[in-house]
């Protein structure tokens, strides 16, 4: 007969046994996204890992499913999470984040959550995640942009391909990033001021001088609208020897990510 004191260890190793291995996705950050624990991943977990090889997919799309690589602010899109994998998982989940490029504040704006798909607050962040294990490793959402220009947004996601034996041994996970640029970036004709920024000289060699009220972020992207550099807590100037001659935007931004100012910007 089982004495009492014995009872309770057994029973809190077999909860957490159904814990770890629960098909639900886990109450801890694990997408790959800035401020996540560095110990919490699904490796620590899922260990040791099975011979899956599995793959991640983000789709932002329009109403009409068209793919988009850039956000109009205010604007409500579709986000497809794609997981898929070798050798027949049983099954398969997901947790995705949604943040500001420059300073890693949440974007998460969840509407309707697809098939098997919930949200959860952690961090003080808003994460999606499955709320049951999936067989075809498809997750859907809709997700509305910042009302106001935040810069470029990052999707964290992180994807498991699963045996479901039970236990969390065998499984494999992957994880992936998914960057939308503003596509105001893309739309600069003219110098645009917002607020009392000036930038100097135009066109520039080495140095650019920044200075108004507020500044916080200057992110500099190229043509094609990638980003070249990224400075915070910017007081006067910046360097930007390392970029190559050519046309760039400038974008200003306050320390909530708010833009101040967008620039055109000539490097000699």
């Amino acid at each position: 007969m089982f004495k009492l004191n014995h009872i309770f260890p057994i029973f809190l190793i077999w909860s957490l046994v159904l814990f770890l291995s629960n098909s639900s996705g886990v109450p801890q950050a694990v997408s790959g996204a800035p401020g996540e624990a560095n110990s919490k991943s699904c490796t620590n977990c899922h260990n040791p890992g099975g011979n899956f090889n599995p793959t991640i997919g983000l789709e932002v799309m329009n109403p009409d499913s068209t793919l988009v690589t850039t956000y109009v602010p205010g604007k409500n899109y579709i986000v497809r999470i794609t997981v898929k994998a070798e050798n027949n998982p049983k099954s398969y989940g997901f947790q995705m984040v949604c943040l500001t490029q420059n300073n890693n504040q949440d974007m998460g704006v969840w509407s309707g959550l697809g098939d098997k798909v919930r949200q959860r607050t952690i961090l003080a962040r808003k994460y999606l995640g499955q709320s049951a294990a999936k067989t075809n490793g498809i997750f859907t959402a809709n997700w509305k942009a910042p009302d106001t220009d935040k810069g470029s947004i990052n999707f964290y996601i992180a994807g498991l391909a699963s045996n479901q034996n039970g236990n969390t041994s065998g499984d494999n996970n992957v994880t992936g990033t998914l960057t939308l640029n503003s596509s105001a970036i893309s739309s600069i004709s003219e110098n645009e001021i917002l607020s009392k920024v000036s930038v100097s000289p135009n066109p520039a060699r080495d140095v650019l001088n920044i200075a108004g009220e507020n500044i916080s972020n200057v992110r500099i992207f190229s043509s094609n609208g990638r980003m070249e550099l990224n400075y915070n807590n910017v007081q006067n100037e910046i360097n930007i020897q390392t970029l190559a001659h050519g046309l760039y935007f400038v974008i200003i931004s306050d320390v909530d990510g708010n833009v101040l100012s967008r620039h055109k910007l000539i490097k000699l």
